[in-house]
């Protein structure tokens, strides 16, 4: 399971602990301490304990007064207080007269002397039908559940002693063995040794056939026959407030099979580099349900599980891999065991924000960070921290615009980049240039 922590939260979380950082935040105490050695003191006449003795006998003449009013004579000769509410029909008399069931005289039957009784009563239920209990979720669960399966990883290695790595979840797309889930639940490597557990609790060793980190999903095949595929529906077809479920191994096989409720909270979400654009959800998503399937009502994938944010203070921000992009990556997986179409410049970089634009006075677009090796704009000229600005003449300002533009191209195409940069030598100005590379295989 991938997981994001927002910094800025922590952050934040330690400073409401220490209000004394905050200079918005001041704690004040204020106290007055009369000055004694100015006061004098005044002797009190008889006149004013006089206005005192009359005040006093005032409002004891009020108080009997009130009282007076609030009571009411009953019939029997006592009497009863009123209090009036927000209602004339509303008002609750407390009668003193009036014997309490709690009373101490009250009498109380003695507990009845019985014993267990082979002929005592017994609780019965009425028959009901499996289809008039079912809704839509029993249903998706039961079309799912055959097609998920429990993945244990041991780490890669000829070494007889293995290290458990982790667990996850995985659907079966083929009734001869064939298995979709994420590439982190398989360490991103072809030779990590996995074990795969079906629902009726048959266990299978795995082999990986491929992996793509970029997208996160990996294909495993096992010898078995019979299976249950899974059933795959148009990602592009789903909306926000649709129900959607996730089914997996939140926790590991001991919670297999696991079913959340929940809704589609957006749709096309960018998390990193623009390569997936998720579905999200606040179906609970846990640990182990990484490579799981998300379900419509008709229990049919709409995505796959892969990622939550956690921190203190996020709840139900889960996302999957739409079922359409899963399909596509999954089919080339299984024929080429690599995206074996997609081309690669083979660089790292980051994004330069509009505010590094704006108060640098530089474009927005890709700022290169690394150049690999095999990279084809390794040796021509091209340095770290310069900004690619568009792809064909066409403007990219970010990572997710960056990677659409080059998806269009294939593995020898050639792409003519538009380079920014800025001279490490003041005295020279910001300038831009374009150059043309062929894209290599992402392998």
């Amino acid at each position: 399971m991938n997981e994001f922590h927002n910094d800025n939260d922590e952050l934040y979380f330690q400073k409401t602990q220490h209000d004394n950082d905050n200079p918005f935040i001041k704690n004040y105490n204020y106290s007055f301490q009369p000055d004694y050695n100015n006061i004098t003191p005044q002797k009190r006449g008889r006149g004013t304990k006089a206005i005192l003795w009359f005040t006093a006998a005032f409002m004891l003449a009020m108080a009997i007064g009130i009282i007076a009013i609030g009571m009411a004579t009953d019939l029997n000769g006592g009497f009863s207080i009123i209090f009036e509410s927000s209602s004339d029909d509303e008002r609750v008399p407390f009668n003193r007269n009036s014997n309490s069931s709690y009373a101490a005289d009250t009498e109380l039957a003695d507990a009845p002397s019985a014993a267990a009784d082979p002929n005592g009563p017994q609780i019965s239920m009425i028959e009901t039908s499996k289809n008039d209990i079912f809704n839509n979720a029993n249903r998706a669960y039961e079309k799912a559940a055959p097609s998920i399966v429990c993945i244990t990883s041991y780490e890669a290695g000829k070494d007889y002693v293995l290290n458990k790595n982790g667990v996850g979840s995985g659907i079966i797309i083929t009734s001869d063995g064939y298995i979709a889930t994420n590439s982190h639940v398989v360490d991103d490597d072809k030779n990590t040794g996995v074990m795969i557990s079906l629902t009726n609790g048959e266990q299978y060793l795995g082999t990986i056939i491929g992996t793509d980190k970029k997208t996160d999903l990996a294909v495993i095949k096992i010898d078995a026959d019979d299976l249950t595929p899974a059933v795959f529906a148009d990602s592009a077809s789903l909306y926000v407030g649709q129900d959607a479920y996730a089914i997996g191994n939140p926790g590991g096989a001991k919670y297999s099979n696991s079913l959340t409720k929940g809704t589609i909270s957006a749709l096309n979400r960018v998390l990193s580099d623009g390569y997936v654009k998720y579905i999200q959800t606040d179906a609970a998503i846990n640990p182990g349900n990484s490579g799981g399937a998300l379900i419509n009502d008709e229990g049919s994938v709409i995505g796959m599980n892969t990622i939550k944010i956690v921190g203190t203070n996020y709840e139900g921000m889960g996302f999957a891999i739409p079922s359409d992009q899963v399909i596509e990556i999954i089919n080339k997986l299984i024929k080429y065991g690599y995206v074996n179409d997609r081309g690669t410049l083979r660089i790292e970089g980051t994004n330069c924000t509009l505010y590094q634009s704006k108060t640098k006075n530089i474009p927005q677009g890709i700022i290169i960070t690394k150049i690999l090796s095999e990279s084809p704009l390794y040796a021509t000229g091209v340095k770290e921290k310069d900004i690619i600005t568009a792809i064909n003449g066409i403007t990219v300002k970010d990572f997710t615009e960056f990677i659409d533009e080059l998806s269009k191209f294939k593995p020898d195409d050639q792409v003519t980049l538009t380079i920014f940069r800025v001279p490490e030598d003041a005295k020279y100005s910001p300038f831009s240039f374009d150059i043309t590379v062929t894209l290599i295989p992402d392998e």
